[in-house]
């Protein structure tokens, strides 16, 4: 039974600490889930805190799978988790039963689960949290209740650190439709919607499906069409940023919320948009309002997260990002002139070192953590 608990517990934890990384990696993509939840729950009210929420949200299920794998504070922990799980179980049977959302947003932009799906998951996920609930009285302490409390928060505050560098800027790994590498063109044949509409035809009582190219002879009599979804979306993806406005190299700079821009943000633009065209390279503005080049808000922040940041493409294909604050130290020189496959590859690898040091760093934590544990056990 003991091996049968670990399992749940390493099985329950990596799941929540999965969750969380990726949606604190994204904190904005997180808001604009969070929002959509608001909306259909009629809390528009608190729309204006959805990034914060989704921060808050994220970090609490990083730290409650941080605990239950090193075993912090369990017998406490395992309330939290039961009773998160048992909230986020009925929340997506609800959301498999009516679909306000199509999608859950579990696992941030980088996997993407039908509701069912989510609802099935969250159900094994609540047996795991109800088998590490009735066991929670077998776990032994780790440490002073004190110390575990600090190495509680010690793990929220690097969850946060990791919702806070990607505001500043923009997100470190990219899970996006227009993450740097992306054509514009393959965007537009994998997301295009492609249907199928077959005819049926009865004839002596027997009834047949036909497709367009072998309809039946006269002798047939029709009787209805159905059209079907083969795959793709009904909203394409690049719908506001076609490959014609792209060709050869373009700097395209996205303003979702003009209000929110001060005048040091709206500076930056203007300096990096005149640097550009003294290189010769053709500057292009979107954004929701006429003095822009028209594009949906939300298309913008899947564009780039950061509000007046900037996006360089290559013959349609998205060559590199910059936050706003980055603007400054971007030399573009040195950018334009460089090649688009090397840029990026180079992109490419700072995403892994950067999954890879925040690997590493969670579990020298979590190594460290009971090292130090054990020590201080032995020597009081």
């Amino acid at each position: 039974m003991r091996i049968v608990r670990g399992f749940c517990r390493v099985i329950f934890a990596l799941t929540f600490i999965l969750s969380g990384v990726l949606k604190l990696l994204d904190p904005v993509g997180t808001g604009l889930i969070v929002k959509e939840y608001l909306d259909f729950m009629h809390l528009d009210f608190l729309e204006s805190a959805s990034v914060v929420l989704g921060i808050a949200l994220a970090t609490t299920e990083f730290t409650i799978g941080i605990c239950v794998l090193d075993g912090l504070r369990l017998k406490i922990v395992a309330w939290a988790a039961l009773i998160l799980q048992a909230v986020f179980t009925l929340l997506t049977l609800y959301l498999m039963l009516f679909n306000p959302i199509s999608d859950c947003g579990c696992f941030g932009e980088a996997i993407h689960l039908t509701n069912t799906q989510t609802f099935l998951k969250n159900v094994v996920l609540l047996a795991l949290a109800v088998v590490i609930f009735l066991g929670r009285k077998r776990a032994s302490r780790v440490a002073w209740p004190g110390l575990e409390w600090a190495f509680i928060g010690l793990f929220a505050l690097l969850g946060l650190s990791v919702a806070v560098r990607a505001l500043a800027t923009i997100p470190q790994v990219d899970f996006t439709a227009y993450r740097v590498g992306s054509s514009l063109d393959e965007l537009a044949q994998e997301n295009q919607a492609r249907f199928e509409t077959t005819f049926l035809y009865t004839k002596d009582g027997h009834t047949e499906e036909f497709t367009l190219d072998n309809l039946p002879d006269e002798s047939w009599t029709y009787l209805d069409s159905r059209t079907v979804q083969l795959g793709g979306s009904t909203k394409m993806a690049q719908v506001d940023f076609t490959l014609e406005q792209m060709e050869g190299p373009v700097l395209a700079v996205s303003v979702h919320h003009p209000d929110a821009l001060n005048t040091e943000n709206k500076d930056r633009i203007e300096r990096f948009c005149k640097a550009a065209l003294m290189q010769g390279q053709e500057v292009l503005r979107y954004g929701p309002t006429e003095e822009y080049e028209t594009a949906d808000w939300k298309s913008l922040l899947t564009l780039n997260r950061s509000n007046g940041g900037a996006v360089y493409f290559n013959d349609g294909v998205v060559v590199a990002k910059w936050a706003n604050s980055e603007l400054p130290k971007v030399d573009l020189e040195a950018v334009l002139h460089e090649d688009p496959d090397v840029l990026i590859l180079k992109q490419r690898i700072r995403e892994q070192l950067y999954v890879s040091i925040l690997v590493a760093g969670v579990l020298v934590m979590l190594v460290l953590l009971r090292v130090l544990c054990k020590l201080l056990i032995r020597y009081r």
